[in-house]
């Protein structure tokens, strides 16, 4: 039997349906993750976070008391800590452009719809663990690259060359 790409990761779920929890969990074990907490909403999913100090959060975007958007928040305002730069995955059945918008500018790393299936979830964690993007932190950004590709630029050069002194 071959290793698992994610056989090391400790995830964090948060989702306030007991089945949605139990289905990722369930989904996250075929997959080889060793190690999966649960948690019932943000305020709850905040004290698993400290304990635990999970290398991936999968977090349902509606839920209360705390939301998966203020959880986001709140993991990323972890300034100066390597675990403010925890990647979240966001699953939410609310796939209109602004709850996606809104994911991505508060530092979301990937975003999953629901229904879920087996192959998205595996396709958004080999994003994370394979193909992490850089980390950027801005006075008014911090997560990851919202840029997926390297492009080289085509066109024309404005700036012409530059002179270093």
């Amino acid at each position: 039997m071959t290793d698992s790409v994610f056989g090391k990761l400790k995830i964090l779920v948060v989702d306030d349906s007991a089945y949605m929890r139990h289905l990722l969990m369930t989904l996250l074990q075929a997959l080889g993750v060793p190690e999966v907490y649960l948690a019932v909403n943000g305020d709850e999913a905040w004290e698993a976070f400290r304990r635990y100090e999970p290398d991936l959060v999968i977090t349902d975007a509606a839920m209360l008391p705390v939301d998966g958007f203020d959880l986001a928040k709140k993991l990323r305002s972890l300034n100066g800590r390597a675990l403010g730069m925890v990647p979240i995955i966001m699953v939410s059945g609310h796939t209109d452009l602004a709850s996606v918008e809104r994911a991505r500018d508060i530092g979301i790393t990937e975003f999953l719809s629901k229904p879920i299936s087996a192959r998205s979830l595996y396709e958004r964690l080999i994003q994370v663990v394979d193909k992490p993007r850089p980390f950027v932190e801005t006075p008014t950004y911090r997560g990851p690259d919202r840029r997926r590709r390297e492009r080289p630029f085509e066109g024309v050069d404005r700036r012409g060359s530059v002179e270093l002194l």
